[in-house]
């Protein structure tokens, strides 16, 4: 439901372009329930009552509020959705919607007759409103005292339910250009979930996997949505809402496939209630708790292919990881995940601080409310219950290359974490914090066989930092680095902290015409440390001392190696050349900043011919 009092339909009629007609992805049918939310006009930077005589931005509401949207939130009917109509709105600067969350399911039919009388006493909300401030002109209590009654009356409605699908964000956008749309969780003015979802012209889909915590009855718990832009945006939307699924319906696919599983697992996220031990550590206790042997031998040998591990787990965080240390385990699992919220969620936040695509994670875990929750949520993450650990290594997604770089991921990954503690009490900007980790970035050929079998491991396993997404065996991989013309380069990468190791592989096409990027692979380890940007500036500048105009970069766009193409971005490439499925970049050679701001210290000295300065 939404805050109708102040909806300005004939305002939006003379000043808003009208949209071609928008039906909803998620069929009404589809859906069991929703939580019951009322969605209502607030400020980001709300200081009441002194705003309204200090902020230029102030805009006097119908209450006397601010008046944030420009005509408040207008039913748009070219628009369908879970009540039948879109929410027009107009965010001003500052602008936020925001709902308390009141854990209370109702079916989509009552939602929409609860909706219904909700608008249909809105104009007797207004004429109070107008009532109190004609009596009292300093202030107006009416809009506390009726959003308090309206809390309240929600909350004794439906039913509590604690299983809910997704928290989906459908919407319209008349906007020429994308956006970024915030959704933040909070309690006590402290935010415990943030996801931000890139809005783009025309219809949208998104489904959040936001956590839901255990304890909506007893605290005050506030969903806020916000343009992260400075600019008045408008948004149509048509699902706002938590959604509890029929039995057999799944959410809507969008951009024509669901997105499934990476071919390669990458992280592999442990349960720990009879899972990694037997028993259940909030009703056995500590002592006696038996460590799994079976689950013990695989986190060795995940371990040792260089497939990292975390903790998925709703437990007491403290007693849990008490247990996981006298089991020896600490130091297996990075950024372990140990509370009550949704394990989905969890997956998420763990694969952001991580820095790899939630797709290449699996999950073990012996409830099968949990896996269909996480699988619900997120089907790009692989499931498996607790039984059958012994045979999990003879799946293909856990045949891996071997190295010895794979072989310490896990120690690069723990020193990874130590860097980011050091970042997050340094004082200064980012560029400063990199200058002051002291990074050293050596480009040479790879020669050896260590060295070869490390690169084409980086081109198996990279997505995010992945120019073409070509793949090679062995035998194709060997006739690229011996072809003549071809420059094959690996990086390497050590800073104050430790050493990288390789982390880069990149081959450059020279025999004819203007030099042409053909692959580039980049560990998502040293991603935004800016490592890449040093190596495409390191081969602009050779290729300008040339006599080279430009530099080409043949990139293969795919929806996970987004983060390759803002790099690109920053350096100024432009589109030369496109084509389905490929889009062919260039560097004006002569017009380029190619200065680095000594951010990093290069070093190919190892190449003739390619001492370059850094």
């Amino acid at each position: 439901m939404y805050q109708s009092e102040w909806a300005r339909a004939d305002l939006s009629a003379c000043t808003e372009a009208p949209i071609p007609e928008f039906r909803s992805r998620l069929p009404v049918a589809d859906v069991a329930g929703v939580m019951l939310l009322h969605w209502q006009e607030h400020c980001v930077e709300c200081a009441v009552p002194q705003c309204y005589s200090t902020c230029r931005l102030y805009v006097p509401r119908g209450d006397g509020r601010c008046a944030r949207f420009a005509y408040g939130i207008v039913r748009n009917t070219a628009a369908t959705g879970g009540l039948g109509f879109g929410a027009d709105i107009r965010f001003r600067r500052w602008a936020k919607l925001e709902t308390e969350l009141t854990g209370c399911l109702v079916s989509t039919r009552s939602h929409q007759v609860i909706e219904r009388f909700d608008a249909a006493a809105s104009g007797a909300v207004s004429a109070a409103h107008a009532a109190i401030r004609h009596i009292d002109s300093t202030r107006s209590v009416s809009h506390d005292l009726l959003a308090r009654l309206r809390s309240r009356v929600l909350r004794r409605l439906g039913r509590a339910h604690a299983r809910y699908n997704a928290f989906v964000i459908e919407c319209f956008s008349p906007e020429s250009a994308p956006f970024r749309l915030a959704v933040n969780l909070r309690v006590d003015d402290a935010t415990i979930f943030r996801h931000a979802v890139e809005v783009a012209p025309g219809p949208n889909f998104f489904s959040i996997p936001v956590p839901l915590p255990h304890d909506l009855a007893e605290r005050e718990y506030f969903l806020t949505i916000e343009p992260e832009v400075d600019h008045e945006v408008r948004v149509i939307f048509t699902w706002l809402d938590f959604v509890a699924l029929r039995q057999g319906a799944n959410l809507p696919v969008v951009g024509g496939e669901v997105r499934g599983p990476a071919r390669k697992v990458k992280c592999v996220a442990w349960d720990l209630d009879n899972t990694l031990w037997h028993g259940i550590l909030v009703e056995d206790g500590v002592a006696k708790l038996r460590l799994r042997p079976e689950a013990a031998a695989l986190i060795e040998q995940l371990d040792a292919r260089g497939i990292i591990q975390t903790v998925v787990s709703k437990n007491n965080h403290d007693d849990a990881m008490t247990v996981i240390a006298n089991f020896g385990l600490s130091d297996y699992f990075l950024y372990p995940a140990i509370n009550w919220g949704q394990k989905s969620a969890n997956l998420q936040q763990i694969a952001d601080r991580l820095n790899i695509n939630i797709d290449t994670f699996a999950l073990i875990d012996d409830s099968p409310f949990e896996r269909q929750e996480v699988g619900t949520a997120l089907p790009m993450v692989r499931v498996y219950s607790e039984q059958g650990l012994e045979s999990v290594l003879d799946r293909p997604e856990f045949d891996v290359p071997v190295t010895s770089a794979s072989r310490q991921r896990r120690l690069s990954y723990l020193t990874e974490v130590h860097r980011d503690r050091a970042r997050e009490v340094f004082g200064g900007d980012y560029l400063d914090f990199l200058r002051s980790c002291a990074i050293k970035l050596r480009i040479f050929k790879p020669s050896t066989a260590a060295e070869t079998l490390r690169c084409l491991e980086l081109i198996e396993r990279t997505n995010q930092l992945n120019l073409s997404g070509r793949s090679y065996d062995a035998e194709a991989f060997d006739r690229l680095l011996r072809a003549p013309g071809n420059l094959c380069l690996a990086m390497e990468c050590e800073d104050r902290f430790g050493n990288y190791g390789i982390v880069g592989f990149a081959s450059v096409v020279e025999d004819a015409g203007q030099p042409t990027l053909l692959d580039f692979v980049m560990s998502c380890r040293v991603a935004q440390k800016r490592v890449e940007h040093s190596v495409f500036g390191w081969l602009a500048r050779r290729a300008r001392e040339r006599g080279h105009r430009k530099l080409l970069a043949d990139l293969r766009p795919t929806s996970k190696n987004k983060p390759l193409l803002k790099v690109f971005e920053d350096m100024r490439f432009s589109t030369e050349k496109e084509e389905a499925g490929r889009v062919l970049l260039a560097l004006d050679l002569a017009t380029a900043d190619l200065e680095d701001g000594a951010v990093i210290a290069l070093d190919a000295s190892d190449l003739a011919g390619d001492k370059v300065a850094a």
